[in-house]
């Protein structure tokens, strides 16, 4: 089994390598312009890193991080990329096998959640990075979280589009709520919010979720991500203060907080389940 996890986490850094082409160029840059991914390349120089650097980790070891090319240090994200695709990669297959289900289903168990929880990552860093959430990253993620909901055990087809349509429709009504609010602020102040906490993109992702851990899941998964952006919230503004920085209306990006509570019902829903119904 060590060495099932130790091919699996190498493999899970190559898949590092491409999230983080994808998180540099499907963004728009400085001037708005969005590149298909390419080969990792130096932010200061532009120059493209030789093969044997791809690999963030590598270019740590050889180069201590930095630009092989200008020797800039190459950004520490990359690096966090790397291990934690390695280690999803990894994990995800224990995961899947402590389910006891025959070979075929737990690989296609496996693979389903591999593409769900890698596209999480993804989508995770670019909102944090950028506050964005792409379309062109969450609908691709959403028809195969549609197809694997459905055909794998445990879901089926109506939970899965029942839990797409509500993940959607529920924040669909707190974004034009979140919408009415900024416009009324907008009006009592008499200038534009510079950033609003809630957008679009968190509602496409609301509907991936949906269709991820189906219905009735998607409802724990959404009360949680409120909780958890609740209470980081309620944090980041005692601190603020404390520091004599505080700034009303300051917009937390609210995509990881959907990540973190969609991956708690998707991954351990029903141990939650059994814990909720022990208490």
């Amino acid at each position: 089994m060590l060495a099932v996890a130790l091919l699996l986490f190498v493999f899970g850094l190559g898949l590092g390598v491409l999230l983080n082409s994808l998180a540099d160029n499907l963004p728009p840059d400085a001037n708005d312009l969005r590149h298909p991914p390419r080969r990792p390349r130096c932010r200061v120089c532009g120059q493209a890193h030789a093969p044997a650097n791809w690999l963030a980790l590598a270019a740590l070891v050889r180069h201590r991080g930095r630009c092989e090319h200008c020797g800039a240090p190459r950004p520490t994200r990359a690096v966090v990329v790397e291990l934690a695709a390695g280690g999803i990669t990894a994990g995800l297959w224990f995961w899947g096998a402590r389910a006891g289900l025959p070979l075929v289903e737990t690989v296609a168990v496996y693979l389903a959640a591999l593409v769900f929880v890698q596209g999480c990552l993804l989508i995770t860093v670019i909102d944090i990075e950028h506050r964005l959430i792409l379309w062109g990253v969450v609908w691709p993620l959403a028809l195969v979280a549609a197809l694997t909901g459905a055909a794998l055990p445990g879901h089926g087809l109506t939970k899965t589009l029942l839990g797409g349509i509500a993940g959607y429709a529920l924040t669909l009504g707190i974004f034009v709520l979140a919408e009415l609010y900024a416009r009324g602020l907008q009006w009592l102040r008499g200038q534009p919010l510079d950033e609003v906490a809630f957008g679009g993109g968190d509602v496409n992702l609301a509907g991936l979720i949906g269709l991820a851990v189906g219905w009735p899941g998607v409802l724990l998964s959404l009360t949680l991500a409120i909780l958890l952006g609740g209470l980081y919230s309620l944090g980041f503004i005692v601190v603020q203060l404390l520091r004599r920085r505080y700034t009303p209306h300051s917009a937390v990006p609210y995509g990881p907080f959907l990540v973190l509570g969609a991956l708690t019902i998707y991954l351990f829903g029903k141990d939650f389940a059994v814990w909720m119904a022990g208490r």
